[in-house]
């Protein structure tokens, strides 16, 4: 795996170089120390693309990069001296590029974990992060969630996200720029009649109902994102690069605006958080390492007779873990039966923490109130404060 640090500090540099090949053993990791030119080649083609001329001849270093780590606080990246932010550079390395995941450091500074848990969709990085959390494990494989581990339930592994993105620019570029968005990431017009106005918003501003939405093309979507002649140029000479603008930009979509709020979708984790009945020994229930366990292979330790009609296995491919309809399942009185058991049992049972990804004991946790508003909203951390800051704080009043 190729990972480029693109920061015009040596120092600051020096020291995420070092705490990522610490964490990734046998990763190609190094500063890009040509990143004046590089990102003045993608300045160019940019150019080109928006004066619908022919791109300039040679690829650049972001075509052959896997992770592109970014801090927001470039200055003077430019020979002309002008002021380029992280963001600016992953814009022009998600549109005009191979470039695979883009993580920004240090574009949002309020917490570690950001108790909202909406993320930053209007960013296009991938990941928004600390430069301190750089050098996190979690942040670059899947982790069995141990006790005082920052494993946040919000961190897909960059290895992941990369792998998924790829099948789904894949899958686009398979379906050409007019195949239809929707069925490619396993969404439905029932699914999709369930979505904020918020997500409902970023995929069109010209979508006025779900029939809309579910007959939104790729180029659609495209072309509320790039200036008509950039786009069309584009096309024409790399629709390489919009087939993985769009998977990178609609997998963060999926994650941030369909999953999180958890009205659509659900994952393993956070469905055993809701349903513990569903854990197919009775026996193990006091066990929390066994829930783990259960979240991380559902088909042999949950009772998978029940939920495999509402696993969605496109919408898992696009999210890089497995995700339940939930949309479907609140109507199915199965559900509401064995809740309903479960609690007459009064059997013991644990509570997911979303800063750890662990199951832990309900007198171990801070509850909090995520900024969805709906039903999902009362979360959990098991509040690592010596070792990770939270905000906005005003949040753990309302838990």
């Amino acid at each position: 795996m190729k990972i480029r640090v693109c920061d015009d500090s040596e120092d600051l540099s020096a020291i995420c170089v070092e705490k990522i090949r610490a964490v990734v053993p046998g990763a190609d990791v190094k500063r890009m120390d040509n990143a004046i030119a590089e990102v003045s080649k993608l300045l160019k083609r940019k150019a080109a693309a928006e004066l619908d001329q022919d791109p300039p001849a040679g690829s650049t270093e972001f075509d052959q990069v896997d992770v592109l780590v970014i801090d927001f606080d470039l200055l003077h990246l430019d020979h002309d001296g002008s002021r380029t932010t992280g963001e600016g550079v992953a814009r022009l390395a998600r549109g005009y590029s191979d470039c695979g995941v883009v993580v920004v450091m240090n574009q949002f500074k309020v917490a570690d974990f950001d108790l909202g848990m909406r993320g930053h969709l209007e960013s296009h990085a991938d990941l928004n992060i600390s430069a301190d959390r750089v050098g996190e494990r979690a942040l670059w494989e899947e982790l069995q969630p141990q006790e005082g581990t920052f494993d946040p339930t919000t961190w897909t592994p960059v290895p992941t996200l990369l792998a998924a993105a790829k099948r789904l620019a894949a899958n686009f570029r398979d379906g050409t720029m007019a195949a239809h968005i929707m069925p490619l990431l396993g969404l439905t017009a029932e699914a999709l009649g369930e979505i904020s106005d918020t997500a409902f918003g970023f995929l069109s501003q010209n979508a006025e109902t779900v029939e809309d939405l579910t007959a939104l093309t790729v180029e659609d979507f495209l072309k509320e994102k790039f200036d008509e002649k950039a786009l069309a140029n584009l096309e024409r000479h790399s629709p390489h690069y919009l087939f993985r603008f769009a998977a990178f930009r609609l997998i963060k979509w999926m994650e941030r605006a369909v999953l999180r709020p958890m009205n659509v979708l659900i994952d393993t984790s956070h469905l055993i958080d809701r349903m513990p009945f569903i854990i197919a020994d009775e026996r193990a229930m006091g066990d929390a390492v066994h829930w783990v366990a259960a979240a991380a292979d559902p088909q042999r330790l949950l009772r998978w007779e029940l939920l495999e009609k509402y696993h969605n296995a496109v919408a898992s491919e696009v999210i890089g873990r497995d995700v339940f309809d939930w949309h479907r399942m609140i109507g199915d009185e199965t559900f509401d039966t064995l809740q309903d058991e479960f609690i007459e049992k009064g059997a013991e049972r644990f509570y997911l923490a979303e800063d750890t990804s662990r199951f832990v004991a309900a007198n171990r946790l801070v509850r909090f109130r995520a900024d969805f508003h709906n039903f999902g909203d009362r979360r959990a951390i098991e509040n690592l404060e010596h070792l990770v800051s939270y905000g906005p704080k005003r949040r753990l009043q309302f838990g």
